[in-house]
Order: C-alpha cells, then sequence, then structure tokens
C-alpha cells in the first residue's frame, strides 16, 4: 500500500531530494515550533475571523482563505524563507530557470461538512507542455492537526510519473496525516485534493508555493504586498516576490533590477543594463569583434 514517507527535520536534504524524486511527496515532522505555530494562528486568526467562505464547486462553500500572508503573518516570512525548503527548491527548480519565484502563500481553513475536493495537478496552470519538468512546488504548514476525520490534504504518491490520463484508485489516495508544525511538501505535478471535514471541528494549513522564474505567478505579489512593505522584508524575501531579473531581460524597469527601486536608488535615465544568459554572452562578445573588424 502507498504512503507518505515522514522524516524529521535533521534529516540529510539530499535522503529528502531523494524521497520526492521517487515520491513526489514527503512530510517534514516538527519543522515549526509550538511558539511559532502559536504565532502564525494568532496571526492569522483576526484574519479568518472577517473572511466569508469561499463560494465555488473547487474551492468550496464550507472554507476560507486568506492570501498576502506576508503581509498578514510576520511568522510567514521565515517559513517562506526556511532553508530546508528553499534548498528544496533549489534542487527541482534551478533546473530550468536562473531564479524561482514565490507562487503563492495561501491559508486554508476547512471547515465542519466540507466536501474533498477533485483530485488535480497545479502545474496544469501552466498550459504548455512541460513532461519531466517540475514548474511549481508546494508546501503545506499545518497549522493544526491533520487527520483522517477533518480534511487532512491527500496526495498520490508516485503519480507525477503517471501518465496524465490515468486516474488513481482509491487505495492510491493517501491522507496526509501530520502533526501541528509539520509541513506536507509535493511536486506541482502530483494528483493531491483538500480532504473532506467529517469532524465537528475546523482544519487550518498554510500553503507556500514557488514557481519557476519566468512563469507567471498565481498570486499578484507586487500589488498584494505594498512597497512599504516590501522594503521591510530581507533581501532574500524581497526577490523571492519576483523582485529580480530573470535573463533574458525579464522583470525589468527602466531597464534595471527592481530591487534597486526597493533600495531607493534612482535609475531614471540610467543607460539600460543587459540581463542575458551567461551562455549567450560569448557569442554577442564574438559578433561585436566582427563588426569592428569590419
Amino acid at each position: 500500500m502507498a504512503r507518505i514517507q515522514q522524516v524529521g527535520i535533521y534529516e540529510d536534504i539530499r535522503v529528502i531530494q531523494r524521497i520526492l524524486e521517487t515520491d513526489g511527496c514527503i512530510i517534514i515532522k516538527g519543522i515549526l515550533s509550538e511558539q511559532q505555530v502559536l504565532r502564525l494562528s494568532q496571526e492569522l486568526k483576526p484574519h479568518f475571523d472577517e473572511t466569508d467562505s469561499c463560494h465555488g464547486d473547487f474551492y468550496g462553500y464550507k472554507t476560507k482563505r486568506l492570501s498576502s500572508l506576508l503581509v498578514k503573518s510576520r511568522q510567514s516570512w521565515s517559513m517562506v524563507a526556511h532553508n530546508t525548503v528553499l534548498n528544496i527548491m533549489d534542487h527541482f527548480l534551478l533546473r530550468s530557470c536562473e531564479q524561482y519565484q514565490l507562487h503563492l502563500t495561501q491559508a486554508i481553513r476547512i471547515g465542519p461538512g466540507e466536501f474533498r475536493q477533485p483530485l488535480h495537478r497545479d502545474d496544469v496552470m501552466f498550459p504548455f507542455d512541460h513532461e519531466g519538468t517540475e514548474a511549481m512546488v508546494n508546501c503545506m504548514w499545518a497549522v493544526d492537526d491533520f487527520t483522517n476525520e477533518n480534511g487532512a490534504t491527500l496526495v498520490v504518491p508516485g503519480s507525477h510519473k503517471w501518465p496524465r490520463d490515468r486516474s488513481a484508485c482509491n487505495h492510491e489516495i493517501i491522507p496526509a496525516v501530520m502533526k501541528a508544525g509539520s509541513v506536507l511538501i509535493w511536486l506541482g505535478s502530483l494528483l493531491h485534493a483538500g480532504g473532506t471535514n467529517n469532524s465537528a471541528g475546523s482544519r487550518t494549513g498554510v500553503v507556500v508555493s514557488y514557481c519557476l522564474g519566468w512563469l507567471r505567478q498565481a498570486e499578484n505579489s507586487y500589488l498584494a504586498i505594498p512597497q512599504d512593505t516590501a522594503r521591510a522584508l530581507p533581501e532574500k524575501l524581497q526577490r523571492l516576490i519576483g523582485y529580480f531579473v530573470h535573463a533574458p531581460n525579464l522583470g525589468c524597469i527602466e531597464g534595471h533590477d527592481p530591487i534597486l527601486l526597493l533600495q531607493g536608488e534612482n535609475i531614471k535615465n540610467r543607460g539600460f543594463k543587459e540581463f542575458l544568459p551567461e551562455a549567450v554572452k560569448p557569442l554577442l562578445q564574438e559578433h561585436r569583434k566582427l563588426m569592428q573588424a569590419g
């Protein structure tokens, strides 16, 4: 029977990467302390209290969702930039881009009586053929204990290697049962779904997703995060939310790296700077020499 492998926070990163390559998912236990989980829960509570339930057949009718978490929760900063998580993103995403980016942040509270989502792959939002290339990787941070009864995320281990038209049998669908403070990580090509909540209480988790740096982000961080807030973020987070240029010349402002704006530099009227792939630079240099030689 399929299962979700679980490891501790101090597991060798190469072991974690191998499990993800094979299974497409893994649970890392105890990645957040009780104090960090409590702080996260307290920071999200007033926003959940003020937010209506979703109204849709995919998002559900008894589920609440919050976005823009870097604005709403200071605890989320360290989660988005967690070294273990970013080492995993380096391994899977830097194969296909020079720099990856934050795809979205979302807190999800599944209420009692909510139905299971249909199984789906998140990477279908990118409508181009990228079989064999991971376009995105997801993390579900458990704010509450995830149980069979309260709507634990469902995953289908190994389904990232399946033909896209293959359906999962019931015995292949596994609930990500885990304690609060754990994180479920799964590849964007893996079949998964939010589970049915048959309990009397809600289940809260925080999704943080990352995608290739040349793709459109699901969450528009440039509008979701005011520039004053973005300036207060560590530079690593500033670049993750999109303040960078991906070669060739994707994401410039006035021909320069947008992070210069956050750093207070005046880039108006400066000559444009090139942001090109390393492989292209010698070809352009050779071309220029030929032109100069006449």
